[in-house]
């Protein structure tokens, strides 16, 4: 199954209801989105085979000051980017009034009971996991699948994304949380906005 380039909002998701799903979220403000965030999406779907994934475009990210473009906007200009046939840039977030990527895994997870999703996210994005809102309880709802990418830390302590202290990043003992060691990509959104 394809799904038609535009932008999904909760209710275009609909068609997920009732389906044997594996998704893989790719929550983030897009601002701007960019080669990396295909290359992430591209090698989800090829190595695990994820049915779709979804860009998750968010209201505002908690950490981030506040958001010169609106959600809509984001998603409209990362549509451009996301030039594949099973990539759903989506703003189910504003539908759901979530500004947390714990809630909005949640409540897609309520709405959607037989989807198996998996929350994606670049290696830049896992030293700061520890301050993500009920991290502990994120890791409890879904697999985490944490990309590598060329960042100022690569090396980081593995107690901050809930990994056991091993040297051996490849996955948790009880298997939510994947580091993909694959096609490294450098650009980031705050570069390419700078």
């Amino acid at each position: 199954m394809k799904f038609k380039h535009k932008i999904a909002n909760l209710q275009a998701l609909n068609f997920m209801h009732g389906l044997p799903l594996r998704v893989g979220v790719l929550g983030g403000t897009f601002d701007p989105a960019h080669e990396g965030h295909l290359i992430i999406s591209e090698q989800a779907l090829n190595f695990y085979h994820f049915d779709f994934v979804i860009w998750l475009v968010a209201n505002q990210n908690p950490t981030k000051p506040p958001m010169q473009r609106n959600i809509f906007i984001r998603a409209q200009n990362a549509l451009k980017v996301a030039m594949h046939p099973k990539i759903i840039v989506s703003t189910a977030e504003y539908d759901l009034n979530s500004f947390y990527s714990y809630e909005a895994i949640l409540l897609l997870l309520q709405r959607y009971k037989t989807v198996k999703f998996t929350w994606l996210m670049g290696m830049d994005l896992a030293n700061s996991f520890r301050k993500w809102y009920r991290r502990e309880d994120l890791i409890k709802l879904c697999d985490i699948l944490i990309f590598d990418r060329p960042c100022n830390t690569r090396l980081i302590n593995a107690a901050t994304i809930g990994l056991k202290p091993k040297a051996n990043l490849a996955k948790t003992e009880n298997n939510n949380i994947i580091v993909h060691r694959g096609k490294l990509c450098d650009l980031s959104s705050t570069q390419l906005r700078d």
